[in-house]
Order: structure tokens, then C-alpha cells, then sequence
């Protein structure tokens, strides 16, 4: 049995982890000056005593968006000027306009951190800190308040209308907000109010090649890895993996980190195109059970007949198409009905099973093919692109019910 200590040791493949994680934010950004350019030009008028212009960024996940952010709020604070103020929160954790309102105060005033107060009471209090003394004697403070994947707020209108109302209520000092969103069509379901405050800027990231990603790594791999570990093809393979993959930096952070992972396991100086390989394997078996998580429950269903099939030793109608094995579609969908009515649901009729077929193969979870010769007649024929226990362990954690 090994103890603690021993496996601390490690065979030295890493330097510091941290360096590797989406979090990080490197005291350098690599190619993303212009943007950085863009957000700092948005928030400096609070070091001359003005509001901030309110600002709205949006990329896919991976492309700097959050990095930049935090960069720029660091800059502000070096500035050490005292009635320029910032707050990061993440909505996916605070998403409501009561939470967003009730961490801002208690971030300055931890005393204020009991819940319990109305929404009104917690308004008051925020205006209050707002026009009172900053911390050099001056009344009223500037706020930058950054509401990273604002998308996710339940009441998002009512908390735009309440902050951009604020700069209405305020004598002195001033709140601007910086909304973070990876979904590029998220302004849609702003009301016309809504957007037209919150939008009166934006930056679009825009995702990164491989050469980029390449370069990225490159100066993590410095920092996080021991010397020399991690060979120049391992770079190359996670920067082109992440540059097919949308432009992710995340993901190819992801993939070298898990390869990191792989490497200490097996025990082995080098990190090279295999554990990448491994890597890339089990994020995406990651990314397929959040994403199966997230399904509808008959989508999660039907997934879950094909999975049921393909462990069928009993079925003998499989197709075999360049060494992959196929399934009828025609028998899954019976295989889902079944089981929809054991769990007292009402199937979905065979339109709606085309639909979800469709959905599920655009996500990345089957594959289908058209029947060709040897199969009497025109039928489509599917086979998982995972494998079919984890597939099932997935669903049943979250719909079936043995």
C-alpha cells in the first residue's frame, strides 16, 4: 500500500498543474491583444471618475473570453486607484438577480453575507455602498461588474433593468456591466430594453488555429511540465485535435493535462502522440456523458434501445459495413416503445423518433447509414459511436429505473 507521500513524489512529469487549468490567467495573453484592447477601452473611464461603457463579449467556450476579463480586471486593480471597483461572478453559480445582488454587497462587506433580506432591502444597501466614502474619504465609486455566461441568469431582464436603473438612482459614482456569453445567438432573447443597454459594445472572439493553439501550449507547457517532458509531437496533436474542435484552448489544455495524467500512471519520462491519443479518448467519453445528461428523456431513451441492442447476443439482423456493426433502426424504435411503456410514458411516434435519430447524430452519439445491397428493402441502420456499457450507465443513472 503505497503512502501519501510516495505518490506525491510522482515521476516528475509535472511542474505545476495549475498552469493547465481553465482558470489560469497567465500574466501574458497570447493573441488576443486586439480584444484586450477592446475591454480596457470599455472600462477606463472609471480611473478618471466616469461610468464604464457597458460592454457584451461573445465566443465559442475556448477562446479566450473569461482569460481576457480577468486580465483586464488585474490591470484595473494594479492601477490602485480607490473608487474604481470590480466584481467577476460566474452565473452558472450565482444566477439570479437576488444572488448576483447579495454576492456583489457582501464581496465589499462581508457582514452582509446573511440571507433573508428582500430584493428591495438588498438595493438600497447597494447604492448606499455605492455613493458612500471610498476608502480615500471621496463619495461614490465606480463599479465594473463582469457576469461571466450572463445567459444563464433566470431573471436576466429584471437584473439588466435593475443595474442599468441603478446609474438612474445614483447621485454619485456609477455601474457598468461586461456580459460573457459562448451562445452567439443569446442577445435573441434579450427584450429590446434589455439588449439595447447591455449591448452598447461587443467584442467577438473568434476561435483559434492551430498555430495559435500551438503557441498557447507552448507557453503553458514551460510553466506546468518538468523540462523536456512533453514532446514537440504531443503539442502538435492537441493543438490540431483542439483547432478541429471549434479553436478550444480549453480543450487542448484539457488533452495535454489528462496525457500529463496518462504519463504518471504508466511511469513513463515522455509524453508523446499516444497519451494524447488516450487523452483525447477519455475527454471525449467526458464530453458524450455531458452531453447525454442533457438530453430530453425519450433522446436519452432511444439512446438507451440502441445501447440495449447492441448488447443483444441474441440478435442476429446486424449489418456489418467496414467492420463496424449496425443495427436496424426499425427494431430500436420498437426496443423504445417498449420501454417507454414499462416506465408508463407514451412512446413518441416515428416522426418524432426520426427527429431525435437526426439530433443524436448531429451531437455526435450514432452514427447512421442508409441499408445497401443484401438488405431487402430501404432501411436505415445505426450503431453508437461510444461504447455501448457507458452509453448505458450514463442513462440509467439519470432515467431507467431497472
Amino acid at each position: 500500500m503505497p503512502s501519501f507521500s510516495e505518490l506525491m513524489q510522482g515521476n516528475g512529469v509535472f511542474r505545476d498543474k495549475n498552469v493547465l487549468s481553465p482558470h489560469f490567467v497567465p500574466s501574458q495573453l497570447l493573441f488576443r491583444d486586439e480584444e484586450i484592447k477592446r475591454v480596457m477601452q470599455a472600462v477606463m473611464p472609471v480611473l478618471k471618475g466616469s461610468r464604464a461603457r457597458n460592454l457584451f463579449v461573445y465566443g465559442k467556450t475556448g477562446t479566450g473570453k473569461t482569460c481576457v476579463a480577468k486580465h483586464v480586471l488585474l490591470k484595473l486593480d494594479e492601477e490602485r486607484n480607490l473608487r474604481a471597483k470590480s466584481v467577476y461572478l460566474n452565473c452558472r453559480i450565482y444566477d439570479s438577480r437576488y444572488k448576483i445582488m447579495q454576492k456583489v454587497i457582501s464581496h465589499f462587506n462581508p457582514s452582509s453575507a446573511k440571507t433573508g433580506y428582500s430584493f428591495a432591502h438588498l438595493y438600497d444597501r447597494f447604492l448606499d455602498w455605492i455613493e458612500g466614502p471610498g476608502d480615500e474619504g471621496a463619495d461614490g465609486k465606480n463599479m465594473v461588474l463582469v457576469l461571466d455566461e450572463v445567459d444563464v441568469v433566470k431573471d436576466l431582464d429584471n437584473l439588466i433593468y435593475t443595474l442599468t436603473r441603478a446609474n438612474d438612482d445614483l447621485k454619485k459614482g456609477s455601474v457598468s456591466v461586461i456580459g460573457i456569453s459562448n451562445k452567439i445567438n443569446f442577445k435573441q432573447r434579450l427584450d429590446t430594453r434589455s439588449k439595447s443597454a447591455l449591448c452598447e459594445d461587443e467584442v467577438v472572439f473568434q476561435p483559434y488555429d492551430a498555430q495559435q493553439l500551438q503557441g498557447i501550449l507552448d507557453q503553458r507547457v514551460a510553466k506546468g511540465f518538468a523540462d523536456d517532458v512533453v514532446l514537440p509531437g504531443a503539442i502538435n496533436l492537441a493543438s490540431a485535435i483542439a483547432a478541429g474542435d471549434n479553436g478550444d484552448a480549453r480543450y487542448a489544455l484539457a488533452l495535454l493535462l489528462r496525457a500529463g495524467e496518462v504519463g504518471e500512471r504508466k511511469k513513463i519520462e515522455k509524453i508523446s502522440e499516444k497519451e494524447v491519443e488516450e487523452a483525447r479518448k477519455a475527454a471525449d467519453e467526458d464530453k458524450a456523458a455531458e452531453i447525454i445528461g442533457s438530453l430530453p428523456e425519450h433522446q436519452k431513451l432511444v439512446l438507451y434501445a440502441l445501447a440495449v441492442v447492441t448488447d443483444d447476443v441474441h440478435y442476429k439482423r446486424l449489418v456489418e459495413e467496414e467492420g463496424e456493426k449496425y443495427y436496424f433502426s426499425g427494431e430500436v424504435y420498437e426496443r423504445y416503445r417498449a420501454m417507454a411503456k414499462k416506465m408508463g410514458q407514451d412512446p413518441r411516434t416515428s416522426r418524432w423518433y426520426r427527429e431525435y435519430l437526426h439530433e443524436l447524430e448531429t451531437l455526435g452519439l450514432i452514427n447512421s447509414i442508409e441499408s445497401g445491397k443484401g438488405v431487402r428493402g430501404h432501411a436505415t441502420l445505426l450503431r453508437l459511436a461510444y461504447e455501448s456499457s457507458k452509453i448505458k450507465s450514463i442513462v440509467e443513472k439519470t432515467v431507467v429505473r431497472e
